[in-house]
């Protein structure tokens, strides 16, 4: 049996790097992307309390559509953890991936 789940757990984690994408992961991305053009970043990385404030999304929603954006690569996170705009805390914040590491379809 556990050998079913762990199939079935790589089937899901491979097809969210093929499957278009959800209405909650495209306002993630959407949001990425307005905080920076509007310059609302970290040298080019955003938090997710930055996002959750953007998209009136719940935070918990936005980490869960965030992790699977950068488990499908379409997002990175950073190693380092960088000052949230809106807490203060420490956290590992999000970036759009750069041209050379997006995977073309």
């Amino acid at each position: 049996m556990k050998q079913n789940v762990r199939e079935s757990s790589q089937i899901a984690y491979d097809t969210l790097k093929t499957e278009p994408l959800g209405r909650q992961q495209k306002q993630v991305i959407a949001a990425v992307a307005l905080l920076l053009r509007t310059a609302q970043h970290d040298n080019g990385w955003v938090s997710r309390r930055q996002i959750a404030t953007t998209t009136d999304l719940e935070t918990s929603t936005v980490a869960a559509r965030t992790n699977a954006l950068v488990a499908a690569r379409r997002l990175v996170e950073s190693e380092d953890l960088r000052r949230c705009p809106i807490t203060g805390r420490s956290v590992h914040m999000v970036a759009l991936p750069a041209p050379a590491d997006r995977e073309v379809a």
